[in-house]
């Protein structure tokens, strides 16, 4: 812009030198200035209508603290070459309006597809969006530029880094039945309302499970197996608005890790603000462990409300559980009810009986 600036004062000295000196030369070269900065101007506005920007992130799950790249995609189909292209790329996470800035540009963009890359590293958990603010043109003699906007967006996710939680499980949680419809696929259990499996009738089996008419057909006594119901005897509260739940979403996320790993099934319950009502997501192993945390990272509102023990209660009325652990974004965690610890939670071994 600043060399725009001075086209005019140039063409008005060449004017008034040629008026002084009554040189053709000077006039023909200040009319020259003239149209070309005409020209100039007219190609950037039929360039600006022949650009389009769009962005990619080739790696869209990422660690915390780990560097992934983001691509800016420039298709023009453009003839004549443009003299740079400027992006603004801002990004933070996908419910808040706080963002990052930064800038990126490309010097002498040809026609055809073109690709500006950007390391970026972030600190802090969450589901992140990418947009490009607004785009920027040059003509090739850097004496002109537009700015307009695109819709160009990307999102990335940012997993929290999983450390183990010190947690200490009972035999009342070990062995929690509840009411549930999931059923252990490998051993059976005391539950007469589903069978598990039908085998031979041994010593010490009673007669009140024989399975009369198989054993007809097979001419041995068979016996039929109950199942063993897969209760969760634990919900995990995940906090509730993102501005500053990166700590707590760390350690929840740890924790359900941890829960996961001792073979303790278990429910992640948030405030969903897609559905506006209250999720849950059953863990059992790690394939639902992530689909539990990446759905809830992306689902879980700035808003920050209250009530949500209470809600979950009242949506799942007449389902038992043990235990609650309930964190909150300002760092308070509450276990059954209780503060634990303060902001020092991470440091204390949680006992569940």
């Amino acid at each position: 812009m600043l060399r725009f600036l001075l086209v005019l004062p140039v063409a008005f000295l060449l004017a008034w030198e040629a008026l002084i000196f009554e040189s053709t030369g000077f006039a023909l070269l200040s009319v020259s200035v003239v149209v070309f900065s005409v020209l100039s101007f007219l190609l950037l506005l039929w360039q600006r209508r022949r650009v389009e920007v769009r962005l990619g992130i080739p790696m869209k799950v990422a660690e915390r603290g780990q560097k992934f790249q983001v691509r800016a995609e420039i298709f023009s189909q453009n003839v004549f070459p443009m003299g740079r292209i400027q992006l603004l790329l801002a990004y933070g996470e996908n419910q808040l309006n706080a963002r990052e800035k930064r800038k990126l540009s490309l010097e002498d963009v040809p026609g055809g597809e073109s690709v500006i890359t950007e390391r970026v590293t972030i600190h802090r958990s969450g589901y992140y969006e990418f947009l490009v603010k607004w785009v920027r043109i040059y003509d090739p003699f850097g004496i002109f530029y537009l700015s307009f906007r695109q819709k160009a967006k990307a999102n990335a996710m940012i997993l929290p880094k999983l450390e183990e939680v010190p947690v200490k499980l009972g035999e009342g949680v070990k062995h929690f039945y509840g009411e549930t419809m999931d059923y252990d696929e490998d051993q059976p259990g005391m539950d007469p309302s589903e069978v598990f499996g039908i085998r031979e009738f041994h010593d010490g089996d009673k007669l009140q499970r024989i399975h009369w008419k198989l054993s007809a057909r097979t001419e041995k006594l068979m016996v039929k197996e109950d199942s063993l119901p897969r209760g969760c005897a634990i919900v995990l509260f995940m906090p509730e608005g993102t501005e500053e739940n990166g700590r707590m979403l760390d350690y929840m996320a740890s924790l359900s890790f941890t829960l996961m790993d001792a073979k303790c099934a278990h429910y992640v319950a948030w405030q969903s603000s897609s559905r506006s009502d209250v999720l849950r997501l059953r863990v059992d192993d790690e394939e639902s462990f992530y689909l539990a945390l990446t759905t809830y990272m992306q689902d879980v509102s700035a808003q920050k409300e209250t009530g949500l023990v209470e809600r979950y209660r009242e949506k799942y009325k007449g389902e038992q559980y043990l235990h609650s652990v309930c964190a909150y974004a300002d760092g308070t965690l509450l276990v059954d009810g209780e503060i634990c610890g303060g902001r020092e939670h991470d440091q204390e071994e949680l006992f569940l009986r």
